[in-house]
């Protein structure tokens, strides 16, 4: 069983800023050049690099997703986003928030666990290291 980590959210949010950002870079910069200026240097590398980034972005996506325990409809959302100008963006913040708020609850679960089996043992501890059932004493009175 795979659990949801902060570093799975880091990876998300980092490809999916790089994948955003590439995005922009070839719909905004290398088309437009290509097309008005014909101009073609920067097409091949920038659209592999996109291109490449994005199969990360699929991978860490679907890796948070997993973790994250989305619907299947949310998962595929999440993985188009990649090819949506500025919506990578907007999706990133909607994505990192909602599963940080799925960590918090689960790190909080998980405390309250761990410190009910810490009261479990250590109610246990006391039982057995406990001696037989004795009355107790009151201690003798001090003489005058």
């Amino acid at each position: 069983m795979t659990t949801l980590t902060s570093g799975a959210i880091k990876r998300y949010r980092a490809m999916a800023l790089f994948t955003g950002t590439m995005l922009l870079l070839l719909t905004f910069v290398v088309i437009p050049l290509q097309l008005w200026a014909h101009n073609k240097t920067l097409e091949k590398p920038v659209a592999m690099i996109h291109g490449y980034g994005y199969m990360v972005y699929l991978i860490v996506a679907l890796d948070l997703c997993l973790r994250a325990r989305y619907k299947p409809i949310r998962t595929i959302l999440i993985l188009l986003v990649g090819v949506v100008p500025f919506l990578a963006f907007y999706y990133e913040r909607i994505v990192v928030r909602d599963t940080q708020k799925l960590l918090a609850e689960s790190q909080e679960r998980a405390a309250k666990k761990k410190a009910k089996a810490a009261a479990k043992t250590a109610r246990a501890k006391v039982t057995v290291g406990a001696p037989a059932t004795q009355p107790e004493q009151p201690e003798p009175a001090a003489a005058e």
